[in-house]
């Protein structure tokens, strides 16, 4: 990146966190939130503002100064108040029938499935964040009728999109072991026998029964360029053709704006066209950040507490087949340490 441009999107990240502390004092976590950049992006432009003063810290939370404030009236900041929908936070999605009703059901369930791990780079989605996946999809046509795939269901969009009695066929392939049961385990209970999992990992070759037979994907992949498009490809593998579409999120923390041009590229060569681009839509319930240490938090210019908002967020895309699939990768592909972690990973442990 250009040093022209990187000062640019510093000044950026700057102006977003003085927005932020002009509400009010903020956590950490808050302050990584508002940032919408990668997260030494924003790590980086905390630190200069400590340093010229225009932000201080206060036990556990970050508090505008008075020169901060002189910085926020120069820019005019003190002008603009909060943009975003404050029904929908900004997602443009709403729960209503029958979603409002698959919500509550569904936090009914997720209270017995097994915890996170960071073996297979997992971090939940709020409940909310995985019933307004299947509302959006619904919103879009992509839900009623139609067969889905799901590549990694840590979150259990599956089980929420039976629940909702929406999709004819829903097909879950996974490798964690535990969630395979616990999938197979709710399916038996509830009857659904138009759901199946299967264990695999997503290095080897697609199963040759699950090639060409759904209408839609959904997929929370990993955020490397190889490992992200590797799950896209197994994605896109798996659609009958033109006129199919695929939904996946791609955070700003993770993933700097040139990495988001990579994969952006690799989506166009596989034949999609990005329908729809719906910002800081999935919310991530992250546990013991501080005490795993997380690059993110053993980064921080302060001592900082366990995370006291959602501050992961990720981004969904809607792609849609134009043309003849072209998956970048088929086959078995082995990324080893690559498939997880790259240099840009700060909410990810090192493999």
């Amino acid at each position: 990146m250009a040093t022209t441009d990187t000062a640019m999107d510093a000044r950026r990240v700057h102006v977003l966190l003085l927005r932020t502390l002009r509400f009010g004092p903020k956590s950490f976590w808050e302050l990584m939130r508002a940032g919408q950049a990668q997260t030494h992006q924003v790590l980086e432009a905390l630190q200069e503002l400590l340093m010229h003063e225009l932000v201080a810290c206060e036990e556990d939370r970050f508090v505008i100064t008075e020169a901060g404030r002189r910085q926020v009236e120069a820019l005019g900041l003190d002008r603009v108040d909060e943009q975003r929908c404050g029904a929908c936070s900004g997602r443009g999605i709403v729960l209503r029938p029958p979603f409002d009703r698959v919500l509550q059901d569904f936090k009914e369930i997720v209270d017995m499935r097994p915890k996170a791990t960071p073996d297979f780079d997992q971090g939940y989605v709020t409940p909310e964040t995985t019933v307004l996946r299947l509302a959006l999809m619904a919103e879009r046509g992509d839900l009623a009728g139609r067969d889905l795939l799901l590549l990694g269901d840590d979150d259990l969009t599956s089980v929420a999109a039976a629940l909702s009695g929406l999709p004819r066929r829903i097909g879950v392939l996974d490798v964690d072991e535990r969630i395979i049961q616990f999938i197979r385990d709710v399916a038996k209970d509830r009857g659904w026998d138009h759901l199946q999992v299967e264990s695999y990992n997503v290095q080897e070759g697609l199963p040759s029964h699950f090639r060409e037979q759904f209408d839609v994907f959904f997929t929370d992949p990993v955020e490397t360029v190889k490992g992200l498009l590797l799950f896209l490809s197994r994605c896109t593998e798996g659609l009958r053709g033109p006129g199919a579409s695929g939904y996946f999120g791609l955070s700003y923390l993770e993933a700097s704006w040139r990495k988001w041009r990579k994969i952006q590229q690799g989506i166009l060569d596989m034949g999609f066209a990005i329908t729809d681009m719906l910002g800081a839509f999935q919310d991530y319930q992250l546990e013991n950040i501080v005490a795993q240490g997380y690059p993110v938090a053993r980064m921080a210019p302060v001592p900082v507490k366990e995370p006291d908002v959602p501050f992961y967020m990720s981004t969904v895309f809607r792609l849609e087949l134009a043309e003849k699939p072209q998956p970048l990768f088929t086959g078995p592909v082995k990324l080893g340490r690559d498939l997880y972690y790259d240099d840009e990973a700060c909410v990810t442990l090192p493999q």
